[in-house]
């Protein structure tokens, strides 16, 4: 029997309103997969990647279940994080309001109390990368005696992720009480504790889906380059050495499986998408 973490009630964040079956139908392919897949999971884990998703959206609604490539946006951003580690779907609860996601992930926490580091991955990254995920979790890993927090700065958008502990998540929720802390989940903990911001951007990336502009965009990138459709991270440079941290996005590679490189086909698509203001997350 798998542990309850990942029956489809909590996969689903407790959100009563949306029944197993509505779900299969909108993402039967994701669903059978990672249904078997979670039955493979070690249930006394200590680390859980949340996507943090949604169905309304102003500029886009229902984006999370566009098309990219044959599978749903979500599918493909789920396809990407479940790679890092044990993984569930959060979609808001009835009993909270939706902008309230803060209060969403606190309840994540309560209801696994193994769980003592969260990684927080965003539904609209079908770009996603694994290798960039790796790393920030892997620095976390290497600070949590030091620090309680270690995320991507704004200008990865796309490529975001954030990795938290226990403690800075129910201090967060404990906290802050404004709106804006409360719908922006880590805002509270960027600027009251001892985070480490990771910016590996060459200039300030614009790949997330925010409106049909960006959603095109993702569609044009996986059609383009079957190493971006699979996911295959990208490759990166450091100034100073193997292996050191200050580690710079090779926009125009990938890192493949036998540990050569390859160029990405899409990377003048993506550049074009890259530089200009940093993004600024909208409903």
């Amino acid at each position: 029997m798998a542990h309850q973490l990942y029956r489809w009630q909590v996969l689903l964040a407790g959100r009563q309103a949306v029944t197993i079956q509505e779900i299969q139908r909108k993402h039967e392919q994701l669903f059978a997969w990672a249904e078997q897949e979670f039955k493979e999971r070690d249930p006394g884990m200590s680390l859980l990647v949340i996507v943090q998703a949604r169905l309304s959206s102003i500029r886009l609604p229902n984006k999370i279940n566009a098309d990219i490539g044959g599978a749903s946006m979500l599918g493909r951003v789920v396809e990407r994080a479940n790679k890092l580690g044990p993984l569930i779907v959060a979609f808001p609860p009835d009993e909270l309001k939706e902008e309230d996601v803060l209060g969403r992930f606190a309840r994540i926490a309560r209801k696994n109390p193994t769980v003592e580091t969260f990684v927080r991955i965003t539904a609209d990254c079908p770009l996603l990368d694994i290798g960039v995920g790796g790393f920030v979790i892997n620095l976390y890993r290497e600070r949590q005696n030091h620090t309680d927090f270690v995320g991507t700065h704004a200008d990865m958008d796309g490529l975001d992720i954030e990795v938290f502990s226990r403690t800075a998540l129910m201090m967060a929720d404990m906290n802050a009480n404004g709106r804006y802390d409360r719908e922006h989940l880590t805002h509270w903990m960027r600027r009251n504790l001892g985070a480490l911001i990771v910016n590996m951007a060459p200039s300030p990336l614009r790949w997330s889906v925010d409106d049909e502009e960006g959603l095109t965009f993702a569609r044009a990138v996986y059609a383009a380059c079957s190493l971006c459709a699979r996911g295959v991270p990208h490759h990166t440079n450091s100034a100073t050495g193997i292996g050191a941290a200050d580690r710079q996005l090779c926009v125009d590679l990938h890192q493949v499986e036998d540990g050569g490189l390859a160029e990405c086909e899409a990377a003048d698509l993506k550049r074009k998408r890259m530089g200009g203001a940093t993004y600024v997350s909208s409903r």
